[in-house]
């Protein structure tokens, strides 16, 4: 985005970073100029998971607070850099506009969304206490070792004793 320098006549451009919620993928895409093609695949995303959360414009525009204009105007693909404005719609929506640019594949998207349905049940079935995420991970382990038993071929699971985490 371009201003106005003090005391100079001319516009400078002046790259800005901005951190969403520990997204730091998201750090200096503001500066980010994507394409045509990747835009479309972006605001078709977006679309994708605003319908799939039920949401108006108006509402999108109050949850990512953003003014109404400015997201209609970004869901018609009227942008040309990954600015602020974009990314809390993104954020809002859950959209991680690097892969929604890129066109992520159906797989990725069931993946994470297994993922989150995971995370979700550990987080409800964890009493918060040290003792009892020991217990999930034996439980949790116990199912891997179950499974390595029918499937010998698989190889990157960690020893069940070492509770080294998983990278």
């Amino acid at each position: 985005m371009a201003s106005r320098s003090p005391g100079r006549s001319g516009f400078r451009h002046r790259p800005r970073a901005i951190f969403l919620a520990n997204r730091h993928q998201f750090c200096m895409l503001i500066c980010m100029k994507p394409s045509q093609i990747e835009r479309e695949k972006l605001v078709r995303e977006l679309t994708r998971q605003q319908a799939r959360a039920n949401l108006t414009q108006s509402q999108l525009s109050a949850v990512a607070k953003v003014d109404p204009s400015q997201t209609s105007r970004i869901l018609d693909g009227q942008f040309k850099t990954m600015s602020g404005n974009v990314l809390r719609i993104c954020k809002a929506l859950g959209v991680d506009p690097q892969e929604a640019a890129q066109g992520s594949s159906a797989s990725v998207a069931k993946t994470r969304a297994a993922w989150a349905k995971l995370e979700a049940s550990l987080r409800r079935a964890w009493d918060q206490t040290p003792q009892g995420a020991e217990h999930l991970v034996a439980v949790i382990d116990a199912v891997a070792q179950m499974r390595l038993r029918k499937t010998p071929d698989a190889t990157n699971l960690n020893d069940s004793v070492s509770g080294t985490p998983r990278a």
